[in-house]
């Protein structure tokens, strides 16, 4: 299952937290190469084949300052998210989506949708930011050299691994975190350096921690930092080479900081930098090397420069470059390995393409010569990682690709065998990491895995015990699954008319392991009035005791239309008002339609 995921900044609609839009502040408005073409393309064609497509929608819940006199903040309540998920079906076609699903208080919802509703979603205006290749989950985890990072649905940062530099964020207090430690929260995008972490916070300010003799903390000094310290606001992206960091700021310009001894912070000299440097204009993309770095710009051109030794920059030759060279066109996304030297590009044509260092096979070319210049490798990509000396790639049906060293089994696949060209290793995956020797990867369940070397606890399972095949990282499972979901909507007639009533025919299924009462059902019609228990538009009915596997139909009839135009009727399962039973989610599904005249 192909699984598109987007972050959304949604104006808010009944609730009135504060005027305007909520979302990561600052950001600037997407763009075609920002939403994905590589990921769109690989789902469009999925859509034709399979008549649907699942789509995962992030609703940014960030703190809002409401004056400037109060600094009062607040976090978007459980009624208000679900108006921000209505506000998005708002703008998709009717009947474009058979169903949506949303936990009670998410900021995760799933669609299910056709050819026009997922076009509906790429165009729609309130789409605010989509990572590289279109998959908002890549921001969320990262590997260091031998440490961990990654967010949870409430945007927590968790940490772990070793730990000689404060690269935890712990305050230094073990030497190895062998489970995940929380650190900060309100955390919307992490990376993982060689020793150093940083992380973007909802409202654009950087952070930063870890080993920083070199600067590449960008805090003016050289001293390690054993806590997370913020640096920077108006942050968009940040990239962590070895010794080195890069920083894409709101409006588009690229900073960097911390070793240039190759000249990889592309300042045009060697100079080490403890204050971010001003670089790049334009620029959409970074990704960091172990001393070379790579920018994406919002035309789609691909520019590199620092250390060349084995043709990293891929502009052909093995000459160090202080300031950036363009090296390709038509780029979606891009990657580099941080400790050894190879570089990843996805183009928006989903075709993958590597250069640089191949002693592991981590090009992926069938051999284990260098290569100066781009190599195209696989087809069909969505988005890619590159560890030390391996590679990954995740392709449009969730199927996970590796190749290179796999020497401390960090291809997946259970053995220590090295590949030169990519092999598949998992599926059911939605986003991927690359530590030096190891490799995390979230499912579209939700759940966190690792493999690969674990001497320092870098896999979060509690040993130190490398891992051929994947393992759960503590604290990081799958959320419960709801026992009792909506799973069909049926609208009589489909498209009803203006100020006539219609009827809608709702199915509820027991999905858990035991027989339970599924309380009430509640529906809403897309009407101007606010959703609230018996407002109007709003109808429910008891759905009373089901066995495993049982399901049950309720028809609501004499469902209010109103005023011509795109409407969206909204199915809550165990829900009265929109509260969640004590023992179950508050599951919500919806169907759109059109009023007619």
């Amino acid at each position: 299952m192909s699984v598109l995921v987007l972050a959304l900044n949604l104006p808010l609609g009944q609730g009135g937290l504060a005027q305007g839009s909520l979302g990561i502040t600052g950001l600037a408005p997407a763009t075609a190469l920002e939403l994905g073409v590589a990921t769109a393309a690989a789902l469009r064609e999925q859509v034709a084949r399979d008549e649907w497509v699942q789509v995962q929608v992030e609703l940014l819940q960030p703190e809002v300052t409401a004056t400037p006199q109060g600094v009062a903040k607040a976090k978007l309540q459980p009624d208000e998210l679900a108006q921000m998920a209505q506000d998005l079906l708002f703008a998709l076609p009717a009947g474009s989506f058979g169903s949506m699903q949303r936990a009670a208080g998410s900021t995760t919802l799933t669609l299910r949708v056709d050819a026009a509703g997922l076009d509906g979603l790429l165009a729609s205006p309130l789409v605010a930011a989509v990572a590289a290749a279109g998959n908002a989950e890549m921001k969320r985890i990262a590997g260091g050299n031998r440490h961990s990072l990654a967010l949870k649905a409430d945007n927590t940062l968790w940490a772990w691994g070793y730990n000689d530099s404060g690269q935890i964020g712990d305050g230094g207090v073990v030497y190895y975190r062998l489970t995940p430690i929380q650190v900060l929260t309100g955390v919307a995008a992490v990376a993982g350096g060689g020793s150093h972490s940083l992380a973007i916070k909802t409202d654009g300010g950087l952070w930063a921690w870890g080993q920083n003799y070199s600067g590449q903390l960008g805090d003016g000094t050289n001293a390690n930092r054993l806590r997370p310290f913020q640096v920077l606001t108006g942050v968009a992206a940040v990239a962590a080479g070895n010794l080195h960091t890069l920083i894409l700021k709101t409006d588009r310009t690229l900073w960097a900081s911390g070793d240039n001894y190759n000249g990889q912070l592309g300042d045009g000299t060697t100079t080490r930098r403890s204050n971010p440097v001003l670089i790049l204009a334009g620029v959409a993309a970074v990704a960091a090397g172990g001393s070379h770095s790579l920018a994406l710009k919002t035309d789609g051109s691909l520019w590199t420069w620092g250390r060349n030794d084995w043709g990293e920059l891929g502009d052909g030759t093995t000459t160090r470059r202080l300031r950036p060279v363009h090296v390709l066109t038509g780029v979606a996304a891009v990657a580099g390995s941080r400790d050894y030297a190879h570089s990843l590009a996805l183009k928006t044509d989903g075709s993958l393409w590597a250069w640089g260092y191949n002693a592991g096979g981590q090009i992926g070319d069938g051999t284990y010569a260098n290569r100066l210049n781009p190599f195209p490798v696989l087809t069909g990509v969505v988005v890619m990682a590159a560890g030390g000396r391996h590679s990954l790639a995740l392709k449009a049906d969730g199927t996970l690709w590796a190749w290179g060293d796999n020497t401390s089994g960090q291809l997946g696949n259970g053995t220590t065998t090295t590949r030169a060209t990519p092999v598949q290793v998992q599926a059911g995956i939605a986003a991927i990491a690359g530590g030096t020797f190891h490799t995390l990867a979230r499912k579209t369940d939700g759940s966190l895995w690792a493999w690969g070397r674990n001497g320092e606890g870098q896999l979060g399972e509690n040993t130190q015990t490398n891992r051929l095949s994947p393992v759960q990282v503590s604290g990081f499972a799958a959320p419960p699954k709801p026992d009792f979901v909506v799973t069909k909507i049926v609208l009589t007639p489909l498209s009803p008319k203006a100020n006539v009533a219609f009827s809608a025919t709702v199915t509820v299924k027991n999905q858990g392991t035991a027989s339970g009462n599924a309380g009430f059902l509640d529906v809403w019609t897309n009407l101007t009035t606010a959703q609230t228990c018996g407002a109007d538009g709003n109808a429910y009915a008891s759905v009373g005791t089901l066995a495993v596997g049982a399901t049950k139909t309720l028809i609501f009839s004499g469902l209010k239309t109103r005023a011509v135009g795109t409407k969206t009727l909204r199915a809550f399962v165990d829900s009265y008002c929109q509260a969640a039973e004590s023992n179950e989610v508050n599951n919500q599904s919806a169907k759109g339609y059109t009023v007619i005249p």
